[in-house]
């Protein structure tokens, strides 16, 4: 049979925790070590939590749980998230190219967008031609 666990250091810390709620960790560990007892941060928390004197999410419910849930989550007809500093695919980039109207309307869509990087160039230009003279 298992021997049973010793859970003295567990219930010192409790108890102090109970006749101040506010004590550090570093005043309860102070009193253990004077008791002869071995405290870790983790015992701290977890009879603090046990007190009901911080929110505790049931076991499962973390930060990683959260993550990998969000991460495996499909959403239909949500766009493919991509890397940082990469824009989202627009409907743009998957045209039909197959018939003669999707080339053309290829070409229209580049041509507008040329033109707005030009636009944008020649205020850039006017703006550094300013700043330098």
């Amino acid at each position: 049979m298992a021997a049973k666990k010793d859970t003295s250091a567990m219930d010192f810390i409790v108890a102090s925790i109970k006749k101040n709620r506010h004590a550090s960790y570093a005043d309860v560990k102070q009193s253990a070590d004077a008791k002869g007892l071995t405290i870790f941060p983790i015992m701290y928390g977890r009879a603090q939590a046990l007190l009901g004197y911080v929110k505790v999410r049931p076991r499962g419910q973390g930060k990683a749980a959260v993550a990998k849930a969000a991460k495996t989550a499909v959403v239909v007809g949500a766009p493919v998230k991509r890397g940082p500093g990469r824009p989202p695919k627009s409907a743009a980039a998957r045209m039909d190219l197959s018939s003669l109207d999707g080339i053309i309307s290829a070409v229209r869509n580049s041509e507008a967008a040329k033109s707005r990087y030009r636009t944008a160039l020649d205020r850039i230009q006017a703006i550094l031609a300013d700043a330098l003279n």
